[in-house]
């Protein structure tokens, strides 16, 4: 078949070895085939035949070559998906072989598509939306900035599921709502919106003078009014093609879900009544969508000579990493093994109605895992473009296109590259410390140091280890740093919720994302209601305000809107969130590894004991802290560390490095307590927690709760303000454990700090009764 398509080309008179290649090749197969019909085979023979001054090559054309084969494959007992596509042909052998059984004009959504070669096989129709790879081969053929744009801002080769005429600049410009919870969409916008506002002064949800949602748009308008050709011939694929095909992806896990939930026959999360086969078929409509966005059409198996979407980027930026052997580049082959594996271990045996983990819990992990090795080849151009080109302007290209997933998870590494390839021009000098940092990242991004490879065989010291030093204290075993990442989820929920993806931010809570245990996710909702019988925490936390179950209905009741949130601003239902995470949660799982520990001083082996008291000072600090000296993170700090930090200047109890008192006490103390559970001095260190560690915990629970009723006290019911729910959740931390000193001034706070929207006043016997309160309770907390 090959050879058919390059000599249909040629004359009998030509001197190319392909005429004598075809002919050689064809006489291997067409006496098998003459079994099967002897005229096609005969009509095969005489289009092969090699003949010098003859009649013409493939006289009848290629395609009269390919409609033959195609007639005839099923009795070669031959899978035409195995054949695959040439990129020269417009049809694949699959849709000859469709024609000669009859059916020449497939009905949209009947059809399949071949894509990467046969690599993957749509069961649906999406020949539209993959022309979308036609603009860009149109764009870069083009050599000035207006024609450039002119295929940019129109199109005319592709069509959106609903037979609208779409271009590569219509999928950013009509994003939103389609994408209004996807995760990742909207840690872009949560990005730009910050740059917009913190950076470049803008006002709240503008980027460049242009609405955040529309990022990328603006990020390939602003290079073609810098005349940057090369650059924004990448620029449309690496922005708005890269986060539709992660819309497609999530918009397939939501189906998946809503099967789940309805059953086969129900209404869907929309409240659409569907059947089981409609289900089916818009999840894995969705699913070829995304492959059609990512491979696009003209693309071969393992080829960066054809195509031009994000398949190809692969292709191309992997040899220069060592990761295309085998013929196809890792990143690609593990992206088509992941969305062909979807469709046969999930779609195709039904689990998205009959099975939670193994439908939709496992759906959803494939896609992450699709979406965060869709990352590498960014991460790669990035690299190759700060030492091999040392082209600035890719650089920041590549540089945007990673950071807003450095910026949910590791704030102060975002900080720095932010700095140095987008805000100064960037310089080669930098490079290595940039490199350094981005490797530092590269778990926050769920990507390894072998995932990405080294850039020509070079030796630069990547490393895979998440730090293991908290603030000054060092956590013992390795194999407790994936646990130690919990505040990336606490960050993550709250930027999803910041954004108004609120359902995104609620999945978040209940199935997590970052933290890994054993092959398998740990959720916050997890660590909320599965833990109480490990915790040694007295009767103080049983029966009241901050018993677990309470926890984990009011998160959900502030995440879905319901309940005591049922009016609450958005403002107010994020407070909620964070703050109780923040406080409640940490404090609560903090104390209770503490407690554990030393109960199980000299008696469990030490391995065990040491592993508890690890995870308490893991539950107090967190593991998003200043990576980078003079890039301080703690205002995205997620843990009590940080609610102290960010307290102590209100009550002046920050010391000369700028953070809290309690804070580096903590520090000391938990380096001392862990000394003494080596040296089994068990006494020792109940004293230690019972008389200076939990006391000190306690004091950024206390600002926090007298802070806010100062804050609220002047505020109204109906106030939208988010303190009045900061204040009730951080409240909630800190009275049962008062309750237990004095019930009827616990109780009494508790009713001033309640957030309670159009009920009675906020801290209605004002701020200073609330202080008076605590003052009276203060030798009982052991303040």
């Amino acid at each position: 078949l090959h050879y058919a398509v390059e000599n249909e080309e040629l004359s009998s008179s030509s001197e190319s070895g392909s005429l004598a290649a075809g002919d050689a090749l064809s006489r291997a197969i067409i006496p098998v085939m003459n079994a099967i019909d002897s005229d096609k085979s005969m009509q095969i023979m005489t289009n092969m035949k090699f003949e010098k001054g003859g009649s013409k090559p493939v006289e009848d054309g290629a395609e009269r070559v390919f409609a033959d084969v195609a007639a005839m494959i099923d009795g070669l007992k031959v899978d035409c998906y195995d054949i695959g596509d040439h990129a020269s042909v417009v049809r694949s052998i699959c849709e000859f072989q469709e024609n000669s059984n009859g059916s020449e004009n497939p009905s949209p959504g009947a059809g399949f598509v071949s894509l990467a070669g046969g690599d993957y096989i749509s069961g649906t129709d999406v020949s539209n939306e993959a022309k979308i790879a036609l603009d860009v081969k149109d764009m870069q053929s083009k050599d000035n900035i207006d024609a450039m744009r002119t295929v940019y801002k129109n199109g005319g080769n592709s069509l959106s599921s609903d037979d609208q005429p779409q271009s590569l600049a219509t999928l950013s410009t009509t994003s939103f709502p389609r994408m209004s919870e996807d995760p990742m969409y909207n840690y872009f916008r949560y990005t730009f919106r910050s740059i917009g506002q913190d950076e470049e002064g803008e006002r709240l949800g503008v980027f460049d003078d242009e609405p955040v949602e529309q990022y990328g748009d603006t990020l390939v308008t602003d290079l073609m009014e810098l005349n940057q050709i090369e650059v924004v011939k990448e620029a449309p694929i690496v922005t708005n093609v890269w986060m539709t095909v992660t819309h497609h992806l999530y918009e397939a896990v939501r189906e998946c879900q809503s099967m789940y939930v309805s059953g086969a026959d129900g209404f869907n999360l929309d409240g659409d009544l569907f059947t089981d086969e409609d289900n089916v078929y818009y999840i894995e409509r969705d699913l070829d969508l995304a492959a059609a966005y990512y491979i696009g059409e003209g693309q071969l198996k393992g080829d960066k000579n054809s195509g031009f979407l994000l398949y190809n980027l692969a292709e191309k930026i992997a040899p220069e990493f060592n990761q295309d052997t085998g013929g196809v580049s890792q990143v690609n082959k593990k992206i088509m093994d992941l969305m062909n594996g979807i469709k046969s271990d999930i779609i195709d045996q039904g689990l998205c109605m009959t099975s939670l983990s193994d439908g939709y819990l496992e759906f959803r992990s494939r896609v992450n895992s699709i979406i965060r090795t869709m990352t590498i080849p960014l991460v790669q151009k990035f690299i190759w473009h700060m030492f091999i080109t040392k082209d600035s302007d890719f650089v920041e290209l590549y540089g945007l296109s990673i950071l807003p997933q450095i910026k949910v998870c590791d704030p102060s590494v975002y900080e720095y590259i932010l700095e140095k390839v987008v805000f100064d021009d960037f310089s080669f000098e930098t490079a290595d410390d940039i490199l350094r940092a981005l490797q530092g990242s590269y778990s926050c991004m769920g990507i390894t140091c072998n995932d990405v490879g080294e850039l020509n065989g070079r030796q630069d010291g990547c490393s895979d280890d998440i730090s293991a030093t908290l603030r000054g204290y060092e956590i013992t075993h390795q194999t407790l740093l994936p646990r130690i990442v919990f505040d990336r989820d606490i960050l993550q929920i709250k930027v999803l919720a910041t954004m108004g993806a609120w359902e995104s931010a609620l999945d978040l809570y209940a199935y997590g994302q970052n933290v890994v245990v054993g092959g398998s996710l740990n959720s916050l909702k997890d660590l909320v209601i599965s833990k109480i019988d490990t915790l040694h925490l007295g009767d103080n936390f049983q029966g009241f305000a901050g018993k677990f179950d309470d926890v984990d209905e009011y998160i959900n009741a502030a995440l879905v809107g319901d309940d005591m949130f049922i009016d609450a601003s958005n403002d107010q239902r994020i407070e909620g969130v964070g703050r109780m995470l923040q406080g409640l949660v940490t404090y609560l799982y903090a104390l209770g590894e503490l407690q554990n520990a030393s109960a199980n001083c000299g008696v469990d082996p030490l391995f065990n004991s040491l592993s508890s008291w690890d995870m308490g000072a893991a539950y107090l600090m967190g593991s998003i802290k200043a990576n980078i000296d003079e890039y301080h993170s703690d205002d995205f700090g997620q843990t009590l560390f940080a609610l102290a930090n960010e307290m102590c200047d209100y009550f002046g109890t920050c010391v000369s490095s700028g953070k809290a008192h309690a804070s580096e006490s903590l520090v000391d103390d938990l380096n001392t307590g862990k000394e003494l559970l080596k040296a089994k001095s068990c006494t020792e260190l109940s004293l230690l927690l019972e008389e200076d560690i939990t006391p000190t915990i306690l004091v950024p629970l206390i600002q926090g709760m007298l802070h806010y009723a100062v804050e609220n006290e002047e505020l109204s019911s109906s106030s939208e303000s988010g303190s009045l729910a900061a204040g009730d959740a951080l409240s909630r931390a800190i009275i049962p454990v008062m309750n237990a000193i004095d019930s009827d001034k616990s109780m009494q706070i508790m009713t001033n700090m309640k957030f309670e929207k159009g009920g009675s006043k906020p801290v209605e016997d004002g701020a200073e009764r609330v202080f008076a309160d605590v003052a009276a309770m203060i030798d009982g907390l052991k303040g």
